[in-house]
């Protein structure tokens, strides 16, 4: 994958999660939903963390150079 597919990748993560918090946070959903959002937001959360490991660790070499 190249860093341009994993910046839009991490970008599309991002908007997905605060749509789900801005669905949330508007309370018209059932309990239900509300946890299969959550589930969804946790896992595109731990994917964009992912992303930002990998994007520190090619850094990392440049900053200690």
């Amino acid at each position: 994958m190249t860093e341009d597919n994993e910046l839009e990748q991490f970008e599309d993560i991002v908007l997905r999660i605060e749509k789900i918090v801005r669905q949330l946070e508007e309370g018209h959903l059932s309990l239900k939903e509300s946890l299969v959002m959550y589930e969804e937001a946790k896992s595109l959360s731990e994917k964009a963390n992912s992303l930002l490991n990998q994007a520190e660790n090619l850094l990392k070499p440049r900053i200690e150079a």
